[in-house]
């Protein structure tokens, strides 16, 4: 479990604003009410990670039809998909929502996940992702909304 680069900023950011108000003004009411706003600003980034992880974990890969990134162009927007490729790039990582670029050797697509792998993806692996296909940008350049990803033991 792991919380975003933004909402660790926003963390530590706000304990040094507590930290330096207490320090002018030693109230001990003070911390009674600002140290639970401090948990609940680093609970909830939590809890919706690990729900949001849960909620990915429970998708049965199996229940998505395996493609190449070739035929995907035959397929209508918010068909389920499964791929299986290469990680060529990604980022967005430090905002716990990875996108890769994946290569099948039939093609090259975007996967963006709203959920961080438990597992380190890194580019040279292979993965199995599967989602919805989806038009992306004014391009309309087709990408995967990912749901779940695994990484494959090659």
């Amino acid at each position: 479990m792991r919380l975003s680069v933004p909402a660790y900023f926003c963390l530590i950011f706000a304990t040094v604003l507590i930290l330096i108000t207490y320090a002018l003004n030693p109230d001990p009411a003070f911390l009674r009410t600002v140290l639970p706003m401090l948990a609940v600003l680093a609970g909830v980034p939590m809890l919706l990670n690990v729900l949001n992880r849960r909620q990915a974990e429970s998708v049965n890969m199996d229940s998505f039809n395996l493609y190449s990134i070739k035929d995907l162009s035959r397929l209508n927007l918010g068909d389920p998909v499964r791929l299986r490729g290469k990680v060529e790039a990604m980022s967005l990582k430090w905002l716990n929502r990875p996108h890769f670029r994946i290569d099948d050797g039939s093609g090259k697509i975007g996967v963006m996940l709203f959920a961080a792998t438990h597992e380190d993806i890194k580019p040279g692996d292979t993965i199995e992702a599967a989602g919805t296909l989806r038009n992306i940008g004014k391009s309309k350049e087709k990408k995967i909304f990912g749901v779940r990803v695994i990484k494959l033991r090659s």
